[in-house]
């Protein structure tokens, strides 16, 4: 019998991803060590690898469960109006998208735009309802 001589061993196991740590897992804390996955709507173990359609599921969920809103922008720069009240010179309003609306969320969401506002700071900050009608 043949024998691979080129077999390399790898020198530690890569650790992966479990049910335990999915998103879309409700541990049931018990002694067989059961859950809820909530991504295939059954029982599922703590210990049972993820696959591949548990990570397609997972963005899909997380990407249902983010939030767009609002955000007005103002420059830096005041204007005075005729009656001698001051006012910011330029305001935008942007949609950004996050997984929760609070103020440290909105504010990482913007810095990664920020670059394409220079000059301007966040005013104000409310969840968009887009199809609501007024």
């Amino acid at each position: 019998m043949l024998q691979n001589k080129d077999f390399q061993p790898t020198q530690g196991l890569q650790p992966y991803a479990m049910c335990a740590d999915c998103p879309m897992f409700s541990d049931f804390q018990d002694s067989r060590n059961r859950g809820w996955c909530s991504a295939f709507e059954k029982l599922a173990r703590t210990h049972h690898p993820r696959t591949n359609s548990c990570e397609f599921a997972i963005k899909e969920y997380e990407e249902q469960n983010s939030i767009e809103v609002a955000v007005t922008l103002c420059s830096h720069e005041l204007d005075i109006d005729d009656d001698g009240a001051i006012f910011p010179k330029e305001e935008r309003i942007i949609s950004l998208f996050v997984e929760e609306i609070t103020k440290k969320a909105v504010y990482e969401a913007f810095e990664a735009h920020q670059h394409d506002f220079p000059g301007f700071y966040i005013l104000a900050y409310h969840r968009c309802y887009p199809d609501a009608e007024f």
